[in-house]
């Protein structure tokens, strides 16, 4: 018997249908949230700012880890620069200056999932505009916007 009266869980398909299993063995009801892509699309009348407020908090809470983080942006070329300095300033607004301090801001789940994130930072390297800096120790990424 499990010792909950219901489950939700955002996460892999794999993982999804483990608790799916349990669950119903157990009579538990169960919300899952699996997989899915969010992407956002800004053209030149957007807010920037409301933009990058509302992109900042659906992307970084709880690291990223959850269904309706955005996962990428289509944007217009003519405010794609304006766009990133909004971005990077409200980053610093929601998390301070120095964000791995920030208890605000949390880590990767777990070491498989930090791995898998870090060798996707190290092939987009070149890419990186802002952030992309990892720390195993306390399975950290920075927020990182790749071009």
């Amino acid at each position: 018997h499990l010792p909950f009266d219901y489950m939700f869980f955002t996460g892999s398909e794999k993982v999804g249908q483990i608790i799916y299993e349990s669950a119903a063995k157990n009579l538990v009801p169960v919300t899952l949230e699996l997989g899915g892509k969010s992407p956002v699309i800004i053209d030149q009348t957007a807010n920037l700012k409301v933009a990058s407020e509302r992109i900042s908090f659906g992307k970084f809470t709880n690291a990223g880890q959850t269904c309706v983080a955005p996962d990428y942006i289509l944007i217009d070329r003519k405010v794609k620069n304006d766009f990133i300095k909004a971005l990077k300033q409200t980053i610093t607004e929601f998390y301070g200056e120095n964000i791995k301090e920030s208890p605000d801001f949390g880590r990767i789940v777990n070491q498989k999932h930090f791995n898998r994130l870090n060798e996707l930072l190290e092939t987009h390297e070149s890419k990186t505009i802002f952030g992309g800096k990892s720390f195993e120790e306390d399975l950290y990424i920075e927020p990182t916007l790749i071009d």
